[in-house]
């Protein structure tokens, strides 16, 4: 599965509207809830477990795209 398809199950946008730089300001919707509804998916579509820190940082679709590269996930 890709990065922007998983966003676009969260936001229930089409995929193509999310960019690296898609974040809580540009996106419709992205509240604390969805967020922890978006890392909750990405977890589990790539079988990885961010931790609090991780979770702290990420700010935006860029931001997931480079803590799942530190984490060997290059399918993105």
């Amino acid at each position: 599965m890709l990065l922007a398809d998983v966003f676009s199950q969260v936001f229930e946008q089409p995929a193509s509207t999310f960019s690296d730089e898609s974040n809580q300001d540009t996106v419709t919707g992205w509240t604390s809830l969805r967020h922890v509804t978006l890392m909750v998916q990405i977890e589990n579509a790539y079988g990885i477990k961010f931790t609090n820190p991780e979770l702290a940082a990420i700010r935006s679709m860029g931001d997931v795209r480079t803590a799942l590269r530190r984490r060997g996930v290059e399918q993105l």
